[in-house]
């Protein structure tokens, strides 16, 4: 049985947030993991039985390849075919309903009012299946602003970049909470999302910056050392016998990535939601309403507070000072591939020279 807690919203800085998300995070650390388990071990498991049965069907076709493109396909097929069942699998339990569910959570405790492991799926309803289509129509906006903006002449080339990145790695990532919490319908909640983002635009853009490079070095460095060094202790069997090898890599790889996903995502997620809460708290005095709305009805459902959200901005969707903004995010992105590109590069030349000297 939960208790419910008095929450001071106010606005947080930077380390502030993360913080709170931390301890959030720290203080439902079962339950929070629990909501992404129940769905990434089935969906881990999954894919292993589908790459143990791609690679064998892929194997068996590479002794009938004959360079042709229907052999070429039959070889690519297997892989391409399961590839995209979990594709479509992952983006509906894991991106929509768990995704939906330890939002519910992460708000319900930060707001004073924590759920149980079960509760969060319960209170969630059918909201996840708009998270999924928000985010299918958030994927078809990006792909247009590939197709017909970024090959404008002069304004879409140097801004494209810029509104693509904001879009699919700011915008998209608070939707969920739009949707969950205000009950707001798919458009709705990006056009929301955009609104409430593009009012602390660098702040936001700073912040993103700030937890990807935390997700770098707490998961993406770690797991891609893993797996260096997995396939460096596998060469020997890989020429002995490359099914077993890749089997054995391919469950290695899983429970590393599996690992790391229960241990970052549901942290990532608390994240999200309390930038949310504090673009709300800076830009709408949330603080102020959720205080006068609970001394009014102590009772009232945390969602009717929530949904209480101002109506959609009559402005334009993009201004010009937006659209200065979008180039530089442009500039900076092109910087920061060339930057890597270097390093990466460097890296290549200077692990040749050790490679040849050994």
């Amino acid at each position: 049985m939960t208790t419910a807690r008095v929450t001071r919203l106010r606005p947080l800085g930077m380390g502030e947030l993360l913080d709170h998300a931390f301890r959030l995070y720290r203080r439902n650390f079962f339950t929070f993991i629990g909501i992404i388990a129940v769905v990434q071990i089935p969906l881990t498991l999954l894919t292993l039985l589908t790459t143990i049965l791609s690679t064998n069907q892929m194997l068996a076709n590479a002794y009938n390849y004959t360079g042709s493109p229907e052999s070429a396909w039959n070889l690519l097929s297997p892989s391409f075919g399961w590839g995209l069942v979990l594709g479509i699998i992952g983006l509906i339990f894991m991106r929509g309903l768990a995704t939906a569910a330890l939002t519910r959570a992460v708000a319900g405790d930060y707001l004073g009012e924590p759920l149980s492991f079960i509760d969060a799926y319960r209170k969630v309803g059918k909201s996840w299946s708009k998270v999924v289509v928000a985010l299918l129509l958030g994927g078809l906006i990006t792909i247009a602003l590939w197709l017909f903006w970024v090959i404008v002449p002069c304004v879409g080339w140097f801004t494209g970049f810029g509104m693509i990145f904001f879009l699919s790695a700011i915008v998209l990532q608070i939707v969920p909470a739009i949707v969950v919490l205000e009950r707001q319908t798919p458009g709705d909640a990006i056009r929301r999302g955009w609104d409430l983002t593009r009012r602390r635009f660098w702040w936001v853009v700073g912040f993103i910056a700030l937890l990807t490079v935390f997700a770098l070095v707490i998961v993406s460095g770690p797991t891609a050392l893993i797996n260096w060094a997995l396939q460096y202790a596998t060469t020997s069997l890989t020429a002995q016998n490359p099914t077993t090898a890749i089997v054995v890599s391919s469950v290695i790889e899983s429970l590393v990535t599996l690992v790391m996903t229960l241990i970052y995502v549901p942290f990532q997620l608390a994240a999200q939601t309390l930038l949310y809460f504090d673009l709300r708290v800076r830009t709408e005095s949330f603080d102020l309403a959720w205080t006068a709305e609970r001394a009014l009805d102590a009772d009232a459902a945390l969602e009717d507070i929530v949904a209480q959200a101002p109506a959609p901005e009559s402005e334009k969707i993009v201004t010009g000072t937006e659209l200065g903004n979008f180039f530089l995010l442009t500039i900076a992105f092109v910087a920061i591939i060339m930057a890597v590109s270097m390093v990466i590069g460097l890296f290549g030349v200077l692990a040749g020279g050790l490679m040849s000297g050994l």
